[in-house]
């Protein structure tokens, strides 16, 4: 079929020029596939694309009928970034390929789930550092930067990209590595939602097919101690030990849930104890049930009540404010803290290397304003809210934010990094088709009319 015959027609010749399903409303799994874990969308359609080829399709539906874009993946962004009323969702999750290349590079569909890909790998003994959850798209966890359970070993997710399939607004498939359009792979590693589609990245894995995975627990009246120490530490622990620390909320337990270390080890049982020993020695500990599991043990399950509505912000830091942590805690009882250390690999990538920029941050605080907008009320909104004007990050984590701003994007992005990606956006996305609160709109700033230029944007290559 014609380019011009897609563009032109409506859902009967989507559905004929699309090798994967086409939904919308009235047919069976439309509901279930405008939803997404935090949103209910009401899309004209979905799109569940088999490859390449059926994103052009829709894209090139979207530009026809002059309808807002989402990509789905996974569908965890609490911002509900994968779905949309009134416009076309690409759904990339049915392009989960999970394929073994030579030199241990992995191929891999960004529909696929982390959990799948961890278990597939593993079966070959090869790991990749891959976020925490089983359930969590590729493409939406890439999109991001990816910190995984060694992200102190091998950096970042993005960090091992050797190379990526990715369909821009015009409708062109292209394959970019670090020869082949240097500029447009650099944005993808950190910036992918507002340049194109990723269908595909290869990935470079390593041979890692167990760690030595758990928890340690403290008193929940030892949390400032634990906090401060265990910061301590892991400003300066070996590279092979990953580790978060976390609060639950006090409103579970009446606030005496034990202060928890979760923490992952890629070496050997003696490795394992040299590392752990500092923090064996925080406090009280209560449990420790770290042991050597297969990498996909390491993901969780992810399950919510569907009437949830989490407020998620996140930072990063060189130095933690626990003081302030710890008040806040006290103060907003719906609030659970996870606080990520970085460092080692992570930090040793220079902070031009990738469109993500905060390579010199020691630590990331993610926090989550738990349960319904009614359990929530309204002061611990504000309370929460409040707290982040206050705590001053030097930076944000464009995966963990709930409720993204202007001032959000400028802290995903500084702002060498934002004129660099309005540069590349301006050479592959002028009409601004990758259109969201997280997407650095083009150079010049985008004006005018979208039909007007998206057409331009999808016509330029004709």
């Amino acid at each position: 079929m014609t380019e011009s015959v897609v563009a032109q027609g409506g859902l009967d010749e989507l559905r004929a020029a699309v090798v994967g399903e086409v939904l919308a409303d009235g047919d069976p799994g439309y509901p279930e596939a405008g939803r997404v874990m935090t949103a209910v969308g009401r899309p004209r359609v979905v799109v569940r694309c088999a490859g390449a080829n059926d994103v052009v399709a829709a894209l090139k539906y979207a530009e026809a009928h002059d309808l807002p874009i989402a990509v789905r993946s996974g569908g965890h962004h609490s911002a509900g970034f994968g779905t949309n009323d009134g416009g076309v969702v690409i759904d990339v999750r049915p392009m989960d390929e999970v394929r073994v290349l030579p030199d241990d590079v992995v191929r891999i569909g960004t529909g696929a789930t982390w959990g799948r890909v961890a278990e597939r790998l593993g079966k070959v003994g090869l790991a990749i550092s891959s976020g925490d959850t089983a359930s969590v798209g590729v493409g939406g966890l890439m999109a991001g930067g990816g910190i995984g359970w060694m992200v102190r070993k091998l950096g970042l997710a993005i960090d091992n990209v050797v190379s990526a399939e990715v369909v821009t607004a015009d409708g062109s498939v292209r394959r970019v590595d670090a020869a082949t359009e240097p500029e447009l792979f650099w944005g993808l590693r950190g910036a992918a939602g507002s340049l194109g589609v990723v269908t595909s990245y290869d990935i470079t894995a390593v041979r890692q097919p167990t760690v030595h995975f758990g928890t340690l627990l403290y008193p929940w009246m030892h949390a400032a101690q634990v906090l401060e120490g265990w910061a301590e530490y892991m400003t300066t622990a070996p590279e092979e030990l990953t580790s978060s620390l976390q609060l639950a909320p006090t409103m579970m337990a009446d606030g005496q849930v034990p202060v928890a270390i979760a923490v992952c080890v890629a070496g050997d049982v003696a490795t394992r104890d040299v590392v752990l020993e500092p923090l064996r020695q925080l406090g009280s500990l209560l449990t420790d049930n770290v042991t050597e599991v297969p990498y996909a043990d390491v993901f969780t399950a992810m399950e919510m009540p569907a009437d949830w509505r989490p407020r998620i912000r996140n930072g990063f830091f060189n130095e933690l404010p626990g003081d302030q942590l710890l008040a806040a805690r006290r103060r907003i009882p719906g609030m659970a803290m996870e606080i990520r250390a970085l460092g080692g690999a992570y930090g040793a990538m220079p902070a031009d290397a990738t469109a993500f920029a905060h390579r010199d941050a020691l630590f990331m605080v993610n926090s989550v304003l738990m349960g319904t907008p009614e359990q929530q009320g309204t002061q611990q909104p504000k309370d929460f809210d409040g707290l982040w004007k206050t705590l001053k990050p030097n930076g944000a984590y464009l995966n963990f934010l709930s409720n993204p701003t202007d001032a959000d994007l400028d802290s995903c992005f500084p702002e060498q990094h934002r004129t660099r990606l309005a540069a590349l956006k301006q050479s592959v996305d002028p009409g601004h088709v990758f259109r969201g609160p997280l997407s650095v709109p083009p150079r010049p700033e985008w004006t005018g009319g979208r039909r007007h230029l998206m057409r331009w944007a999808m016509r330029s290559r004709r």
